[in-house]
């Protein structure tokens, strides 16, 4: 797993960061709201491959669609995340 990349989200640059419990908190994933200069995503890197998964799908919606509620994202990325697991998707 890389440590970061870059992805593009709605025509702007997000870094996507795996990053150390420790610098999380209490929290498995998080993202810039509002996204500033450089927007970052941070998924907590001891999450196993499932849960890191879906955190990483809630993270990205989030960037995605600011304006759904964190209901509405949760069970989307749920439901996406455990749609891929499914299919074989898996950390490389």
């Amino acid at each position: 797993m890389p440590s970061d990349y870059r992805t593009r989200i709605n025509g702007r640059t997000w870094r996507v960061q795996f990053v150390e419990a420790k610098a999380m908190g209490k929290a498995w994933g998080l993202c810039d709201h509002p996204p500033g200069r450089h927007p970052t995503i941070s998924i907590r890197r001891s999450l196993k491959p499932q849960a890191m998964l879906d955190t990483l799908v809630h993270e990205v919606l989030h960037a995605a669609r600011p304006e759904l509620d964190e209901e509405a994202v949760d069970t989307t990325a749920t439901a996406i995340a455990k749609a891929l697991w499914r299919a074989g998707w898996r950390q490389a």
